[in-house]
């Protein structure tokens, strides 16, 4: 029997369905509703589920139900997902406020690594000329960045870029702070400086530490933006490179050709296999939008990709080249990802992007080792100084710290459990853990988009409602359970509708991405990311039920401890 009787999924459906014009009193009042649904139940025959995630048009009486079981185990949870982060150039790690929120971020979601360009650039003052045109280094503004890595454990992808101008042939520069992209105008006085800096790092890191680094060799020479010299000079660039840090240590990962959207795979691998030049990993990037690649300035008109299961053809032409190579066995780090590659596109800011994130994650090949989110927040100055509070900024976190729908997605990711439990529902991550099991799930329903982003996802755009889920776990262990239940959504912990609600609010007028106190106080009010909690009495052979209503997009959380 069940203890509790369950409301019919047309109730649920109106009740997870968000008044078009309520305000957060509604969303808490809601969360209230479906807090009172948990329930202890021995079933004997469960109702037959009449759609999947996969299928969002359903029927009034659908109901998606989600079996857990906590005995059955496929080993293992594969964590690529938490293996990096990005962030914007190395000399913004030195600013308080970024340490602030970076120390956040590890903290909430684990990341392991972390890449950003210019570690290189004339900003960090690494090249130095003296009077008569003799070359010295000085580390200084390198060793306080890697410094604080290190001291809140992240290591680094360390992406070798942009080119010191004291070292480069030409003027071309990108972003508003002048990132060379041009060559060396030594190839060997570049494979000096790459030498040194890597004994430096060795000399102050040690040798058993650095081993666990990445040294990638550029960014994203395929795009005329980053690398005007073209595949030939690259392919001479990052010779020089490996080169140079082999001969340091051997043992030193180094990996390219870090392209945009897969480019150049076949050919550097065909490069160093017959040139016998040593790679250790290949690093590529991809993004959900279509359109181009560089959108330096947020102006490109960016949409997303409309088949929403495009990463997948994706990953098989990338992965193809590696597996017929004379080095199958690479592994694949997508060093950038993200539903878009603007750094002004409301995508990220939206409800929707937890579920994107979370969709395409789940589906990751075996191969891929990493895949590293662009970027951790939107302090982040590619095209100048941050313009607004909300300008569909890459990060996770708002240029203030406030989080993003899509920060919630990965901290949840980083409280999964270690052992990855059985479930046929393909929107699940189900895991336990000496602290209990944890249950993550989503609905995914891919928009059909009749502008480009930068409008579509910029409006109050509510969401329609979704089959409701059935949470079933069995085989828990008798006694008393504490369940708590986080809510990321279309106005659950969703600060960008919150923003909107205040009617966006500019920032202060000398600060015009940094919001006044008062408002920043309400909207942090709307994205805590507080669980509803519950204790329940589990009894022999009985499973936790939990009904929830679900909305298009929504991702619930769920531990049972």
């Amino acid at each position: 029997m069940i203890t509790q009787a369950i409301p019919t999924a047309a109730r649920l459906s109106r009740r997870a369905r968000p008044a078009r014009t309520g305000r957060w009193a509604d969303a808490r009042r809601q969360r209230r509703r479906w807090a009172a649904l948990i329930a202890v139940a021995g079933l004997t025959q469960l109702p037959a589920a009449t759609t999947t995630a996969d299928s969002p048009e359903v029927g009034a009486d659908a109901v998606r139900i989600i079996q857990i079981d906590v005995e059955r185990s496929n080993g293992p949870l594969n964590r690529a997902y938490r293996h990096s982060v990005g962030s914007d150039r190395a000399i913004i790690h030195l600013r308080p406020e970024h340490q602030r929120d970076l120390r956040f971020v590890k903290d909430k979601c684990g990341f392991e690594y972390m890449r950003f360009h210019g570690l290189l650039n004339e900003e960090m003052g690494l090249v130095k000329v003296g009077p008569r045109g003799e070359v010295s280094y000085d580390w200084t503004n390198l060793d306080r960045v890697y410094d604080l890595l290190q001291e809140l454990s992240i290591r680094p992808i360390v992406e070798l870029g942009f080119m010191p101008e004291p070292l480069a042939s030409g003027e071309q520069t990108i972003f508003w702070w002048k990132g060379n992209v041009t060559e060396p105008k030594s190839y060997e006085q570049w494979g000096d400086f790459i030498e040194q800096l890597v004994r430096h790092l060795t000399e102050r890191y040690g040798a058993d530490e650095v081993r666990e680094w990445y040294f990638e060799v550029w960014n994203e020479p395929n795009l005329d933006g980053f690398w005007p010299a073209g595949e030939e000079a690259y392919f001479k660039l990052y010779q020089y490179a490996v080169r140079a840090i082999k001969r340091v240590d051997p043992g030193y990962r180094v990996g390219g050709p870090a392209t945009a959207g897969g480019g150049w795979i076949s050919n550097t691998l065909k490069f160093c296999e017959q040139n016998d030049v040593p790679i250790d990993f290949i690093a590529t990037h991809v993004y959900g939008a279509t359109e181009g690649f560089l959108d330096e300035q947020g102006k490109g008109g960016t949409m997303l990709d409309p088949n929403p299961d495009g990463f997948a053809a994706w990953f098989s032409s990338v992965l193809e080249p590696i597996r017929r190579s004379n080095r199958p066995e690479l592994p694949l780090l997508v060093t950038e990802w993200g539903p878009s590659y603007s750094l002004r596109d409301p995508v990220h800011d939206s409800y929707f992007c937890a579920a994107y994130i979370l969709q395409r994650l789940r589906r990751l090949p075996p191969e891929v080792k990493a895949m590293s989110y662009w970027a951790f927040s939107d302090q982040f100055e590619e095209a100048g100084p941050v313009p607004s509070p909300f300008h569909g900024g890459f990060g996770l976190l708002n240029a203030q710290g406030l989080p993003k729908p899509a920060f919630f997605a990965y901290r949840f990711l980083n409280e999964l459990g270690d052992a990855e439990l059985t479930c046929d529902d393909p929107n699940v991550w189900a895991c336990r853990d000496k602290r209990g099991v944890q249950v993550l799930f989503w609905d995914y329903h891919h928009p059909e988009q009749d502008s480009p982003n930068a409008a579509f996802f910029a409006r109050d755009w509510p969401a329609e409602p979704a089959a409701p889920a059935r949470v079933i776990v069995n085989n828990l262990s008798p006694g008393e359970k504490t369940v708590s239940v986080t809510h990321v959504g279309y106005r659950h912990n969703d600060v960008y509708t919150a923003y909107l609600d205040l009617g966006a609010p500019a920032g202060l007028p000398n600060a015009p991405s940094r919001l006044p106190e008062e408002v920043l106080t309400k909207l942090r009010a709307a994205c805590t990311g507080e669980p509803e909690v519950s204790t329940v009495v589990v009894s022999p052979g009985q499973p936790v039920t939990l009904d929830l209503p679900m909305n298009q997009n929504d991702v619930y959380f769920i531990t049972i401890e």
